[in-house]
């Protein structure tokens, strides 16, 4: 008797316990998603403005996000409804008020509730960009009014961070986080729900490289995504065994993300084509598993190909440093070609187009007869400063060479002739100034007092102050900024008579970008130039 009372019921435990480890998609749930915030305005919204012309508002980057995810929850077999279905109020008071949004999904009986945001710091944001997950918090209580939008929470969580790559994630409730009872609250969105819900703050749009990356709707796709396999993870549903390949392009000179990039994916022969909001995002979605081939191919860049394996399900992030395919030139050097007076214990300096591979050019550097000599570089490895050791000899004609083994920090020979061709050396002839006296060490005796323009101009981190003295003197050397406060002394001494250089670095002397004088006093002579500091 008692085999036949409790057989159907174990018989439907088990099958119900079947059934649910065998749910293959969504079906029969009901998803209410909120776009955070609405309308383009400054009452219900959050302005950024990353770079000149670029306006990054948030509701529409919450409500791109909504309109991507609602069809990926709809492929899974889930029923979505917004909680608003347009960005482009006639007036601030049709936007739908918090309570109405959860009026939608209480009216609908969902099964789940989403609030998509992105967060910021409420200033000057340096740095911070995580993932945030809010869920209503019981205040009597202390703990989640529905204990289980914690696990859930815990499961988007989890997938935005990855997709979105941001630092970390959280889940905090809402009363709590807010500060509890020294003034805590339920969010608005969250209080009157009558199911679970969350809020998700996906990244930090006041960061600007993510409020530029948030201008992409192929970013914020994968946001979508990650809250779709948050959803799926939660239901033990398999995630599909399509794959990503992703990634951030920057240029090699600049470190800037770079506009306009292409990348083509092959053998798919799938192009991406990047926008103009100095994000430098790319993204291929819903790859079969596979071998393939990503083919960095932005014009005016060496071209760049790399072998991709995508896993079943895998997320693969590919960055890329993009190096320009334009060979190098000299534009700019110490002696000028042909000089026939170039004082012997100046420094020689040749200034590049673009940063250069130090070694190469080192080892491709020669002055014919030879000299000895230490090398410097500054400007971001596009100035070359050598400094002979000892000084050049008088009266003398040198020939010095770069060979076309020098080359770019891409890898590209220089262009020595200037024709558009790489491969061919720069060769410059120039003379020393004869030697008039029977001075052997390196400061000849001025005429006058002078003091020169620093080379090189601008300059980064080092740069060369010449001055001159005829006669025995006390000489003061000072920096000032552009307000006319000193800075730093740089010569408070009294000088014998001759030529002198003072070697500047902003590694000595740390100062951010900007213009500087530098101030010259030796008697009753007083001179003052202008340098500028670049960064």
């Amino acid at each position: 008797m008692m085999k036949k009372i409790f057989t159907p019921i174990l018989l439907v435990l088990i099958l119900f316990s079947f059934s649910f480890a065998q749910r293959t998609d969504l079906s029969g749930l009901k998803f209410c998603i909120d776009p955070g915030h609405g309308g383009n305005n400054a009452a219900n919204d959050r302005l950024v403005v990353p770079d000149p012309g670029i306006s990054f508002w948030e509701s529409e980057s919450n409500f791109q996000k909504a309109l991507l995810l609602k069809p990926m929850i709809e492929e899974k077999g889930g029923w979505v409804i917004l909680t608003r279905n347009t960005n482009s109020y006639p007036n601030d008071n049709d936007e739908p008020s918090l309570s109405a949004r959860a009026a939608i999904a209480n009216a609908n009986n969902v099964h789940w509730f989403n609030s998509i945001h992105s967060n910021a710091t409420g200033g000057t944001n340096n740095g911070t960009n995580y993932t945030l997950m809010l869920i209503k918090e019981d205040i009597p209580t202390r703990q989640p009014a529905f204990p289980e939008a914690l696990n859930m929470a815990d499961k988007l969580g989890k997938h935005i961070k990855a997709n979105n790559r941001t630092s970390t994630y959280y889940v905090r409730l809402d009363y709590t986080f807010y500060g509890g009872p020294s003034g805590g609250f339920n969010l608005g969105v969250l209080k009157p729900l009558l199911m679970p819900g969350t809020l998700s703050e996906g990244s930090f749009h006041d960061f600007y490289p993510e409020t530029r990356r948030l201008m992409n709707n192929h970013y914020r796709k994968m946001e979508a995504y990650g809250l779709v396999r948050g959803y799926l993870e939660y239901y033990s549903i398999p995630f599909d065994l399509f794959g990503f390949v992703a990634g951030i392009q920057t240029d090699s000179e600049t470190g800037k993300p770079k506009n306009q990039s292409r990348v083509k994916l092959l053998p798919a022969d799938i192009v991406y084509n990047g926008d103009s909001y100095n994000n430098g995002y790319y993204l291929f979605d819903r790859l079969t598993p596979g071998n393939y081939k990503v083919v960095f191919e932005t014009p005016d860049y060496g071209k760049d190909t790399v072998n991709q394996t995508v896993a079943a399900s895998g997320l693969h992030f590919l960055d890329r440093t993009l190096f320009i395919a334009t060979p190098p030139t000299i534009t700019q050097t110490q002696p000028l070609p042909g000089d026939t007076g170039f004082k012997v214990n100046n420094l020689i300096g040749i200034r590049f187009s673009r940063p250069m591979d130090t070694t190469s050019v080192r080892l491709a550097f020669s002055l014919s007869p030879p000299a000895s000599g230490n090398f410097t570089w500054t400007a971001g490895s596009t100035m070359l400063l050598f400094t002979p050791n000892p000084v050049l000899s008088y009266n003398t004609n040198y020939v010095l060479t770069i060979a076309a083994a020098a080359k770019s920090l891409g890898g590209t020979s220089i262009d020595g002739n200037n024709d558009g061709v790489p491969g061919d050396p720069f060769i410059l002839s120039f003379k020393t100034e004869s030697n008039t006296t029977d001075v052997t060490d390196r400061f000849e005796t001025p005429l006058k007092y002078e003091l020169k323009q620093n080379y090189p101009n601008p300059f980064n981190p080092g740069t060369s102050i010449q001055y001159s003295v005829p006669s025995r003197e006390k000489v003061t050397l000072k920096l000032f900024d552009v307000l006319g406060y000193e800075v730093a002394t740089l010569v408070d001494e009294v000088k014998e008579s001759g030529v002198y250089y003072y070697p500047f670095s902003i590694i000595n002397y740390p100062l951010p970008s900007g213009i500087y004088f530098y101030q010259l006093r030796a008697g009753s002579y007083v001179e003052t130039k202008k340098m500028m500091v670049v960064k």
